[in-house]
């Protein structure tokens, strides 16, 4: 069981952590969750982190689970027990897994939770899992559903399913009275619903996001207006989304400053009052940016911090690590101090390559050379060389968002 927190935060809603949701559970007061989902990684293998390119993803999919299936069920042990503290005494937990370890999972909840709180095994059948003629081609999610107690919320006619055939008259019992079909067929453990189709609206193109519909469900079933969701392994943030459209306060958090930013925008556009969504544990201190993974380093600069898109590979094409959100001028990033001539004349042919009259380097710090070296270049060719300083991005950042 992971080590306390001597001192608990007070709980706040409508808040993004960014960070280990390890430490940031152990820092969250007991028994002030009503719902609990999450969608952890699947033990699968597969390397999502080549798409969105942040250096702590990278490292929790590389080295995570180089010891096997022991290892990962360890690091999600310690997690399920903190789940396990936050939930109230009528609080729910859904996990999201798949074949590859939900039965390693299911073994230690049934230690953490009680085997007595094991409430339904449900499956999601999303289809097109892709065929095979050596064995049933895979089609289907597993979500364990648990609670706290004996005590739990369930509103089952929030989450009824409407009968396939139409009734014109309501059938009678045996005793003559009528009965109807209006309300819906109860619901049961298998859950025949697409994944996200590549035109759903609302679609981000985030590696492992789930529908909203699925998420409304468990939301609906489970909770009600005004209780408390929260999901450790946000991603794209549709259990938040979801809740704040159904009434629902919600804590979020993920690792990735990247997928911070994403779910703080989707949110944003639901809502309709003046309330800001604040992001706590973003890697501000410049100490933390400089012990950053190189590419991490550079995802967070050109994503974060000029809301522009990275290249989708490691190595910089000629020089060229992305570029800008609104002129998709092209972007270098220099996790270095004291960047100097060379590495201005060299950005400079790769904007030419592009033909832009403009490009941005960011560093920690440039020495005299460089902008001395920018300048010849504007006033001889009227191509800008625009060399902003890390410590320059984090104040416009926070001017952005409203802080000091």
């Amino acid at each position: 069981m992971p080590k306390k927190a001597e001192e608990k935060q007070e709980l706040r809603t409508g808040v993004i952590y960014c960070g280990d949701n390890l430490d940031v559970m152990e820092r969250l007061p007991s028994e002030s969750i009503d719902l609990i989902y999450i969608d952890p990684p699947f033990f699968s293998n597969r390397h999502y982190e080549v798409i969105w390119g942040n250096g702590a993803e990278l490292r929790a999919f590389a080295d995570r689970w180089k010891g096997g299936i022991e290892v990962y069920v360890g690091w999600m042990k310690d997690r399920l027990f903190e789940m396990h503290r936050l939930l109230k005494p009528t609080g729910s937990i859904y996990v999201h897994l798949d074949w590859h370890a939900v039965h390693y999972i299911k073994c230690e909840m049934d230690d953490i939770f009680g085997m007595g709180n094991f409430r339904t095994e449900i499956v999601w059948w999303y289809g097109g899992g892709g065929a095979s003629k050596r064995r049933w081609a895979g089609s289907h999610d597993t979500i364990l559903f648990y609670t706290k107690t004996n005590k739990w919320t369930f509103n089952v006619d929030a989450v009824r399913e409407s009968y396939k055939i139409e009734w014109t008259r309501g059938q009678k019992r045996a005793d003559g009275s009528e009965r109807t079909l209006k309300k819906g067929k109860l619901p049961d453990d298998v859950w025949r619903m697409h994944s996200l189709m590549p035109w759903a609206k609302e679609r981000l193109h985030y590696p492992t996001q789930k529908p909203e519909k699925l998420l409304e469900r468990i939301i609906k079933a489970s909770s009600n207006e005004g209780d408390i969701v929260a999901d450790f392994f946000c991603g794209c943030g549709t259990t938040l989304a979801v809740a704040e459209r159904l009434g629902r306060r919600w804590i979020g958090c993920d690792v990735s400053p990247k997928a911070c930013q994403l779910m703080r925008r989707r949110i944003s556009k639901l809502i309709k009052e003046d309330r800001d969504i604040k992001i706590i544990g973003m890697p501000h201190d410049i100490d933390e940016l400089k012990a950053m993974n190189p590419f991490e380093f550079q995802n967070y600069t050109i994503v974060d911090m000029l809301y522009g898109t990275c290249s989708r590979t490691k190595s910089a094409d000629y020089g060229v690590d992305g570029h800008d959100h609104l002129t998709h001028n092209p972007v270098q990033v220099k996790q270095s101090e004291h960047v100097g001539r060379p590495v201005v004349q060299k950005f400079h042919s790769a904007v030419r390559r592009e033909k832009r009259k403009k490009g941005i380097i960011v560093a920690f710090s440039f020495a005299k050379t460089a902008y001395e070296e920018a300048a010849r270049i504007k006033l001889d060719e009227g191509i800008e060389i625009e060399l902003r300083t890390v410590q320059e991005l984090i104040a416009d950042y926070y001017r952005r968002m409203g802080q000091k």
